[in-house]
């Protein structure tokens, strides 16, 4: 690739990186190319990612275009102060390198918490949540590791996303341990096995470098450590668990206890709550600390009608085993069948 020369521009009130330094014969070439042929032929990337998974680089979401003399890059989410990043021509893929400058950002924002909250992950996990205290940059995932016993890194353990895998309020990241290395008979599983190792312990770290929507670094690194357990294939049976029934006239919480870890996000979401109408009852739903343990503060008290627990058909284990199906299921036990798509609705007992 021809040497280019690089800039920061501002356009439209965000900043975009501009390419130029094109010959009259390579301008002529890119005139006609539409977006999605540009973006076939350019890529724009963190350079950390670059250099330390060169092998597996995911573009930045956005969209080229010419402009005059220069091919401008719009990122869908905005360039990271402080972060250096590659771009680069196919298909010989040299990088030219630019440098956004930092500023100096008071760093507020921490790590609010990492789920799952167990102390043991089944081998066959599928997904971790890191949440922050605040709104995230873009290319926070290239800041979370999982490491061995060892403290190495367990390379390609999660699955590049793109974009990334935010909460609307991009308050909690969401990573996927490689599913095709999780499901029995698929070509990852039997070329490089599980993302976890049967019997040992992994760590799950998150360094401070990751920037939130400013472009402050955080407040402090975090991590959590696991035991690695054996794997989890079993639909989640909601008809086995333990619930407690409130009393009526007060506000007691609601509590079930699951026969296993859930999914954070999903219980959160997927465990409500109806009256004898089926409406829903109003209230803070928490998931405690080891995922096995929900309940339901109402916003008013409880009242002496029938109360029932309903249950989506997607709600998930830690394995992303659900209501209806298993994830990494046996063909040949007709006991894991997938069953009907249907909710779960459960009495709840007397108080």
């Amino acid at each position: 690739m021809t040497e280019r020369r690089l800039a920061w521009a501002e356009r439209a009130g965000s900043a975009v990186l501009e390419a130029t330094g094109w010959s009259p014969d390579e301008l002529a070439e890119l005139a006609p190319l539409d977006a999605a042929a540009l973006a076939r032929r350019f890529s724009v990337v963190p350079a950390e990612v670059l250099r330390s998974s060169p092998a597996a680089v995911t573009p930045m979401a956005g969209a080229f275009r010419l402009d005059g003399p220069a091919l401008v890059f719009q990122p869908r989410f905005p360039f990271a102060d402080g972060t250096d990043y590659a771009f680069l021509s196919w298909p010989d893929g040299l990088p030219g390198f630019i440098a956004r400058a930092a500023r100096e950002l008071a760093a507020t924002t921490a790590v609010a918490g990492i789920r799952p909250s167990t102390a043991e992950l089944p081998l066959n996990a599928l997904r971790v949540y890191v949440a922050f205290s605040a709104p995230m940059s873009e290319g926070a995932s290239a800041h979370v590791r999982l490491l061995d016993a060892a403290g190495a890194q367990l390379e390609d353990a999660f699955v590049p996303m793109e974009p990334e895998l935010w909460s609307p309020d991009r308050s909690r990241l969401t990573l996927l341990l490689d599913p095709g290395r999780i499901k029995r008979g698929l070509v990852p599983h039997e070329e490089a096995g599980y993302p976890l190792e049967a019997g040992g312990a992994v760590r799950l770290v998150v360094d401070a470098a990751a920037r939130d929507s400013a472009g402050a670094p955080l407040a402090a690194p975090a991590e959590r450590g696991y035991a690695v357990g054996p794997p989890e294939r079993r639909r989640l049976d909601p008809r086995s668990w333990k619930l407690s029934g409130p009393r009526p006239g007060s506000r007691e919480p609601l509590r079930l206890r699951a026969d296993r870890p859930l999914d954070h996000a999903l219980a959160l979401r997927c465990i409500a709550v109806v009256d004898a109408l089926g409406r829903p009852v109003a209230g803070r739903a928490e998931l405690a600390e080891g995922d096995r343990d929900w309940s339901l503060a109402p916003a008013e008290p409880w009242g002496a009608e029938a109360y029932r627990l309903v249950v989506a058909p997607e709600l998930e284990d830690l394995a992303g085993n659900s209501v209806t199906r298993v994830f990494d299921r046996d063909l040949g036990l007709p006991g894991d069948d997938p069953l009907p798509a249907e909710p779960v609705v459960l009495p709840l007992p007397p108080g």
